[in-house]
């Protein structure tokens, strides 16, 4: 198996690149430039920007709609690629790079997969100019051209079900069962809240801290994880920010219920699924749900409502058969729906193997 990826300076050092290939995950690792660096300003116009510009016309990019990052330098060494190797399968994550694969004559007999991950179109729905009738029609067309379609969530399998019909699998977010699952008993931490610095995430920590802390008993300690701890309100003596953990199996072992307050955003929230692996009861938005395919009886208290946000983390830390129930459908939910030797299983039935 052959990965390639955009060149993110500060990321791919000698040393990731290493940690990367010393995994085994793939075979060769492709690290391409979105576009030439722009030394000589006559050179890089001729050499790069032209031909991008007569690229992105044959593309006839749509104004309104999602970002395209399929740029005529990637492009080209994208098919430079597939001109050396031919492979059974090429996968691309995310739309913004599905026009690679754009009425493109090297792809030869492989089959071609979009794994979505998110429906985009709600992504950047708050973007400047964002035109929604285009930016969906947009989206629907660039994954239409692919002889597969991943949907992560079930909400997301359906829509783009509704369009592209049998092309579209859910192939579910899977991961490893920790081997050590939430014992029960006194915790270092009775909250956890595990989040990046996303606008998604910035709009649900600012609603936390400001309508659902206050209602909080003041004893009750809480850990925040990730870089979303710049953003939390300083002064809170029962809060613990830790902006990096190398390892989050940590802390939810140390905890007793997790966070997640999310008020908008796509896809499946990472930070429930790791909860539930764990059989930690999950506070949550409704948005919290997104994606888990029981939307009850799954370990997970949703509402939008801070009162009753409240009231159920004191709930489940009051009432320890509450919390029991709780964190057994938690990690039920967990085993039943994104284990990976399940998810290993559709993914399988997908690519045809085993048949």
């Amino acid at each position: 198996m052959d990965f390639i990826t955009k060149l993110v300076w500060g990321l791919y050092t000698p040393e990731t690149i290493r940690a990367f290939e010393n995994s085994g995950l793939a075979e060769n690792i492709w690290i391409m430039e979105r576009k030439p660096v722009k030394k000589n300003p006559v050179k890089y116009f001729f050499s790069y920007k032209l031909w991008h510009i007569l690229f992105e016309r044959k593309l006839k990019l749509v104004k309104g709609s999602i970002p395209n990052h399929t740029t005529w330098n990637l492009r080209k060494q994208f098919d430079a690629m597939l001109q050396r190797e031919s492979y059974d399968y090429i996968i691309i994550s995310y739309a913004y790079w599905a026009d690679l694969i754009r009425d493109n004559p090297n792809i030869g007999k492989a089959v071609t997969i979009i794994d979505t991950h998110d429906l985009l179109a709600s992504q950047h729905q708050n973007d400047a100019g964002f035109n929604k009738g285009a930016a969906l029609g947009d989206e629907l067309r660039r994954v239409s051209q692919f002889d597969q379609v991943w949907a992560i969530s079930p909400e997301e399998t359906y829509f783009f079900g509704q369009f592209l019909k049998d092309k579209v699998k859910h192939i579910p977010m899977m991961m490893e069962a920790p081997p050590v699952v939430q014992p029960l008993g006194d915790k270092e931490f009775d909250l956890v809240y595990v989040a990046t610095d996303n606008p998604h995430n910035l709009i649900s920590n600012a609603w936390f801290f400001k309508a659902v802390y206050p209602l909080l008993p003041p004893q009750l300690k809480i850990c925040v994880i990730g870089p979303i701890t710049a953003h939390v309100p300083a002064g809170l003596k029962n809060v613990t920010s830790i902006k990096f953990v190398e390892d989050l199996d940590e802390y939810y072992l140390k905890a007793k219920v997790a966070l997640c307050p999310m008020l908008s955003g796509t896809g499946v929230k990472v930070k429930v699924v790791e909860a539930m692996s764990h059989g930690l009861p999950v506070v949550c938005s409704e948005r919290g749900l997104d994606g888990l395919p029981d939307k009850t009886n799954n370990g997970c208290l949703a509402t939008n409502d801070p009162q009753l946000f409240a009231k159920y983390i004191r709930q489940l830390l009051e009432d320890k058969a509450f919390f029991e129930e709780m964190s057994a459908q938690s990690l039920a939910s967990f085993h039943k729906h994104f284990s990976i030797e399940g998810a290993y299983k559709k993914l399988d039935r997908a690519l045809g193997i085993g048949e």
